[in-house]
């Protein structure tokens, strides 16, 4: 056995925390590479106790940055889920919450300059192939550090990141709608489900919570406890990637769907209700314990396109909407922008509002298998 030190950063980005590193230091042989970030984690090991995983989904994941050979970029960014209990890494989908992370790491470590009063980061990323920017105040080449309170789900301090992610429709599928439609049923157990399958950011399936008989509002600890509901959502998550799969005659994997559950609340025919709608993220491993930032721009999305379950404007497509999405930590709201001249659902823009904070920086050294 041998011993490499990795130069790296323990980055929030939003509510998720996450392992940042010069992709450049690591190996290109992508298994050489995964195995020393599983290392450089702790996986697998549902405490990740010998490295530095945190032991839930929303803080083990990884960020892989890089200085761009795009001309028009910045740099390159690229995020994976790191298995907790088993020896892989997702790299199908991008964790937008990271990518608030993402233009703050370029900053710190020299791979693209620091511009008063803000500086603006371009980034492609390597999951999905879309592009952003991350706009990031600058005063005295320093960021500008505030209190977090806009950012439901995170206390203390941060660099507020301004996020514009661009086209951002058909991240994973290449299509805003992967089934051609935007209501589909889908049957498991002999049960039928009407969901709505949007690809946008990334890719989910949205089912309304009563379908499980669910209010909508549920703590993820309470949906953790119901083992029964947990299964009939992998289930679901299964039967939805295989009937993507049969439409765009490409196979696409479990692991590649998002599920939500969703409701709307109870003040919404009130004039100014607190949010649009109410929704839950249930994820394999854990209930997010708030919003992802793909999955609101997906959800965002969901809400402009006639027909779909989570539609509310009788009908009529529109071209401009702020949605507030409530989840566990509080609410996250997104601006999305439709194509004026464009007969079908065409998405120019989403922007979010999120934080980020560089906790630490350092070296770590991993015990490498020979």
């Amino acid at each position: 056995m041998s011993s490499l030190k990795i130069d790296c950063a323990i980055v929030r980005g939003g509510t998720t925390k996450g392992v940042f590193i010069n992709s450049t230091q690591l190996p290109q042989e992508v298994n050489k590479r995964d195995s020393i970030i599983l290392s450089l984690f702790g996986s697998p090991d549902t405490r990740q106790i010998n490295g530095l995983g945190g032991g839930d989904p929303l803080t083990s994941k990884v960020a892989l940055i890089k200085c761009s050979s795009d001309n028009d970029v910045d740099i390159d960014y690229q995020s994976g889920e790191v298995g907790i209990d088993e020896s892989s890494i997702n790299y199908s989908t991008m964790c937008g919450n990271l990518a608030a992370g993402a233009g703050l790491f370029a900053l710190e470590m020299g791979l693209v300059k620091k511009t008063s009063p803000s500086t603006k980061v371009k980034i492609r990323n390597l999951n999905t192939g879309k592009y952003l920017v991350a706009s990031i105040p600058i005063k005295d080449d320093s960021y500008v550090v505030t209190l977090c309170k806009d950012i439901d789900g995170v206390i203390g301090y941060g660099t507020e990141v301004n996020l514009t992610f661009k086209e951002p429709s058909g991240s994973i599928t290449g299509d805003l709608l992967p089934t051609g439609q935007a209501i589909d049923k889908i049957f498991v157990d002999g049960k039928e489900y009407t969901c709505s399958i949007v690809d946008c950011g990334t890719l989910y399936a949205f089912f309304n919570a009563k379908s499980f008989n669910l209010r909508g509002d549920e703590s993820p600890a309470m949906l953790d406890s119901m083992e029964d509901f947990k299964n009939q959502v992998e289930s679901l998550r299964t039967v939805v990637a295989q009937k993507i799969s049969l439409y765009k005659k490409t196979d696409f994997l479990a692991k590649q769907i998002k599920i939500a559950i969703f409701t709307y609340p109870e003040g919404k025919k009130q004039s100014k209700p607190e949010c649009e709608i109410v929704a839950r993220v249930i994820n394999r491993y854990k209930t997010h314990k708030a919003y992802p930032v793909t999955g609101a721009i997906c959800i965002s999305a969901a809400t402009m396109i006639p027909g779909s379950l989570l539609h509310q404007k009788d009908g009529v497509t529109i071209k401009n909407q702020n949605v507030r999405i409530s989840h566990p930590s509080g609410i996250i709201s997104t601006k999305t922008v439709i194509g004026e001249n464009s007969d079908s659902i065409n998405i120019l823009y989403t922007t979010i509002n999120r934080s980020a904070r560089i906790l630490i920086r350092g070296i770590s050294e991993i015990i490498v298998d020979e």
